[in-house]
């Protein structure tokens, strides 16, 4: 299996990082190893696919081919290595006491032992089995990798959906990589799930350089391997913890290099900031505060020159790292970011546009009220209109369009883009406020400074939005560390009073995330609470019958854009009796059989988009195996799910591809390449009839909301508007 070469050379790397280690503990070397080979590995994937990019040549051959010879080359390294007596592969027997948690005590074991069997086992397999599902994953952050494998590049490419083109892109070159490997997106979790065991690893080093026992950095570890955005993120295909690690990378060699000089050390600092901030622009706002801190540090220990060798080292693995992909960003929008305002290409804007402390205030506000909510409504609304009353008094507009992108709101949805992170905020505010009174080291008031300072110029520079608890995990990332060290040093209590809550309190979302449940937690949980939906929105007119014919005692019919609201908010006795109206009515069909055991692969796929799947269920039937489709779309969406249901019914699936693309992306040379389809999937019948000639379409197959045309004869026409 390709897979097996990314492993070897993972496996490789590691081994020499590991026996070629001063470090004495072998504890500190795994971690530390593991966290290298992350880096190395990561920095590989990039030198191939920039290369083979160059050369038109990203496809399954030219990298079977390379990850071939690196695999055969670090197996002859290893070799050389260990005959030439500079490093010892017996040393790795080592290992075998560390997977036997030899010099932990019973309790530790008993610890280590119930996450490695209830959660990390679990999140594994879900990484493998279940189909990736997250809907940006299928907006762009998928659909971006289909047509770079299609066009053998990555180049930027027509498309209706510009994000697909200017978003960062690191953890998309580490998918691609697996998916050219394997011919299919079934490993594709597993780069989120490295990541987060390379983030544990490396929250626990930085927890020991604050001087933390084993005691101490496992709790740090536990509280961030039970975050609930870090947990549902780790089976993902976003991007998000991805960007973390790289962040968590940087912070532990930065403290790592304040100790002694160190290339490597140096190194993995530097590209670790490279990639962070080329998987998501917002970790190099977190980092500003460390780098200023690290550069001042660095300047007065090791003096100017020194320094001056750092600083060029930045800027370099900055510019190599970035370059090509601003050189995209640029020929394209004039701009090596995003888009400029006023432009054809202008699209979402997330920097906030004006700014004052009132401004940032209320973004922090905003921000914290991400995960303060609770699975109780009258709560949530009670909260919420708190918010809202000090935003008047403070005189901010709560959803100021310069300032927020989505309506404010304190709610709590499990969900996997927007999850709340509730225990864990409310012990990083008290932990920050034992702080002041702990007799810590300043290293640890100095890094919980630069973390607050980070998240205070996050909400200064960027707009609001309702999913941002997942580009807070920095936040919490080093909230973990500032937890464990006010619990270990200040209240001196045993790391596992505060674990075994954690871990308890965590573990249903290991098992019940709604994208990809083990079991149908979500539906037995909701109707244990009571928990109904304050609006009830149907999919087709003959779906809002049923739902008027069961529910209009308790909702308003008819509602706004097909969307009915709660009359009023009934008490638990009565939200019990609406639950089962709406269970009767089939609101929760889907929740009942939603665990992914239980559900065909293709479902899976759409469980972002149900009511797509059910549209796209009654067309499947009529795509022979491969026979490629023309995807003519009016909204800005990608298609991997439509691609991924017919990839996964067929040996040898057909191309999709956009062929109704906006004129200004013509002179991209991507927008010429020839593309012959036999089949046109729209969502709307007005583009088909405004782009295909009559005399060509053999027939139309539609159903709820999209439309399938079989033509006569092949086209190999694109149609740019």
């Amino acid at each position: 299996m390709g897979i097996c070469l990314l492993l070897i050379s993972f496996a490789c790397i590691f081994a020499i990082f590991f026996l070629r280690s001063s470090e004495a503990g072998v504890y500190t070397n795994l971690r530390r190893s593991f966290v290298l080979s992350l880096i190395a590995n990561a920095s590989i994937v990039f030198v191939f696919n920039e290369i083979a990019s160059f050369f038109n040549a990203i496809n399954a051959t030219s990298a079977l081919v390379f990850w071939v010879f690196e695999a055969i080359g670090l197996l002859g390294l290893v070799y050389y290595l260990h005959r030439s007596g500079k490093i010892d592969l017996g040393r790795l027997g080592a290992l075998k006491g560390a997977f036997s948690l030899r010099g932990f005590g019973t309790t530790h074991r008993v610890i280590i032992a119930f996450v490695a069997l209830l959660y990390m086992l679990p999140l594994l397999f879900l990484a493998i089995y279940a189909a990736p599902n997250n809907f940006d994953s299928h907006m762009y952050h998928l659909n971006r990798i289909l047509i770079w494998i299609y066009n053998g590049n990555l180049d930027h490419f027509p498309t209706m959906h510009l994000q697909q083109l200017y978003l960062n892109v690191f953890a998309e070159y580490l998918v691609l990589d697996t998916v050219l490997l394997t011919g299919s997106d079934q490993f594709s979790g597993l780069i989120q799930f490295g990541a987060f065991i390379g983030s544990i690893c490396g929250i626990g080093l930085i927890a020991k350089k604050f001087g933390l026992s084993k005691d101490g950095q496992l709790l740090t570890s536990i509280c961030f391997l039970t975050l609930p955005i870090g947990i549902f993120e780790s089976t993902s295909t976003q991007v998000d913890l991805c960007a973390c690690f790289f962040f968590i990378a940087f912070i532990y060699f930065g403290f790592e290099l304040l100790e002694k000089k160190s290339p490597l050390a140096l190194l993995a600092m530097m590209q670790s900031l490279a990639f962070g901030g080329f998987s998501k622009y917002t970790i190099l706002i977190f980092a500003i505060p460390f780098a200023i801190y690290f550069g001042v540090r660095i300047l007065l220990q090791y003096r100017l020159a020194y320094a001056m060798k750092v600083l060029a080292v930045a800027l370099a693995l900055m510019a190599v790292t970035f370059s090509p992909f601003f050189y995209r960003n640029y020929s394209l929008f004039g701009h090596v970011m995003s888009p400029l305002r006023n432009t054809p290409f202008a699209s979402e804007e997330l920097p906030a546009n004006k700014h004052s402390v009132l401004f940032t205030l209320s973004n922090v506000i905003k921000n914290a009220g991400l995960n303060i909510g609770l699975p109780v409504t009258s709560f949530n609304r009670a909260l919420d209109d708190k918010i809202r009353s000090f935003h008047e008094t403070i005189g901010v507009a709560i959803d100021d369009p310069d300032l927020s992108i989505d309506p404010f709101s304190v709610k709590y949805s499990v969900h996997e883009d927007m999850i709340p992170n509730t225990i864990h905020f409310w012990l990083i505010v008290g932990a920050g406020f034992l702080l002041l009174f702990a007799p810590v080291k300043k290293d640890v008031k100095w890094f919980w400074t630069c973390s607050a300072l980070g998240f205070l110029l996050f909400c200064t520079l960027m707009k609001f939005q309702l999913w941002s608890t997942r580009t807070q995990m920095p936040l919490f990332a080093m909230g973990s560390v500032l937890i464990a060290c006010v619990y270990s040093i200040q209240l001196r209590w045993k790391g596992v009073y505060l674990i075994a809550p954690l871990l308890l309190l965590s573990l249903p979302f290991v098992y019940g995330n709604p994208s990809k449940e083990l079991v149908s937690i979500n539906f037995v949980t909701r109707k244990a609470l009571g928990h109904i939906p304050i609006a009830i929105c149907e999919s087709s007119a003959q779906t809002g019958k049923i739902y008027e014919k069961y529910l209009s005692e308790y909702y308003e019919f008819p509602g706004k854009d097909n969307c009915h609201p709660l009359k009023k908010w009934p008490d638990y006795v009565e939200r019990r009796k609406v639950f089962g109206l709406l269970e009767q009515a089939g609101y929760y069909d889907n929740d009942r059989t939603s665990n992914i055991l239980s559900m065909n692969r293709d479902r899976a796929y759409f469980l972002s988009n149900p009511d797509n799947y059910l549209s796209f269920r009654e067309l499947a039937p009529h795509i022979p195996a491969d026979r490629s489709v023309g995807v003519m779309f009016r909204r800005n969406v990608g298609y991997y799910y439509f691609w991924s249901a017919t990839d996964n019914k067929v040996a040898r699936p057909g191309q999709m591809d956009y062929i109704r693309y906006m004129k200004e992306l013509s002179p991209l040379k991507n927008a010429q390449k020839k593309f012959c389809y036999e089949y046109i999937l729209s969502d709307d019948p007005t583009l088909i009839d405004s782009f295909i000639p009559q005399g060509n379409i053999a027939r139309i197959y539609s159903s709820e909301a999209l439309h399938l045309v079989e033509l006569k004869k092949t086209s190999c026409e694109k149609y740019p508007f």
